[in-house]
């Protein structure tokens, strides 16, 4: 039987490539096929993922989620600080009607960074070598979604670009190499914390 896992993310690029960078989970019968995401480009805080938690909820309710992952991202700051807003408050949020597991996770700087984790992937897709960044500890390339737009040139990027990138990025190499990735699908798979602040 298949684990539904419902992510709550900030922004179309999470939207569109997080079913492509999880999609290795359905071998262990794990699918994440559903993230929601604020309407109308609205921050995602925790008033907001409150929201999305409980729209999802009662709308799968007769087939309810196995777990909901709130996903942030860190900017640069210390995970734990940019997380302690959610978890401090969006369980009591909740209340008892919604009885599904909610874990939390975050990408040290943006989901971009995940993308330099897979080195070769990345310079296949774009055809050209990644330029100054070492990608052997991409969670501490900073801001890594504007480089990766530098790198792009002239094509911009949005989020269909991300998800073209995300489909050609092995996830076994990508978590490997970040451990913010590695904490996203830990929480993913089976709850386990996500990756520990820098």
């Amino acid at each position: 039987m298949t684990k539904h896992v419902i992510v709550i993310a900030s922004g179309e690029t999470e939207r569109r490539a997080l079913p492509h960078l999880t999609a290795g989970l359905r071998a262990e019968g794990i699918s994440v096929d559903d993230v929601r995401i604020p309407p109308g480009n609205k921050a995602l805080d925790a008033k907001m993922a409150e929201r999305l938690v409980k729209a999802a909820w009662y709308e799968k309710i007769a087939d309810p989620p196995a777990k909901f992952i709130v996903l942030v991202d860190a900017d640069g700051r210390v995970p734990q600080e940019v997380l302690r807003p959610f978890r401090d408050e969006l369980p009591g949020r909740l209340g008892p009607n919604v009885q599904a597991t909610v874990l939390f996770a975050f990408a040290q700087w943006h989901l971009e960074a995940w993308y330099f984790a897979d080195a070769a992937a990345l310079r296949s897709y774009l055809g050209k070598a990644l330029g100054s960044v070492d990608t052997a500890t991409p969670d501490e390339i900073q801001k890594p979604k504007l480089h990766l737009k530098n790198l792009l040139e002239e094509r911009v990027y949005t989020a269909v670009v991300s998800e073209e990138i995300a489909k050609t990025i092995n996830a076994q190499t990508a978590a490997g190499r970040s451990p913010s990735f590695r904490g996203f699908l830990a929480a993913v798979r089976n709850g386990s914390a996500a990756a520990p602040q820098k």
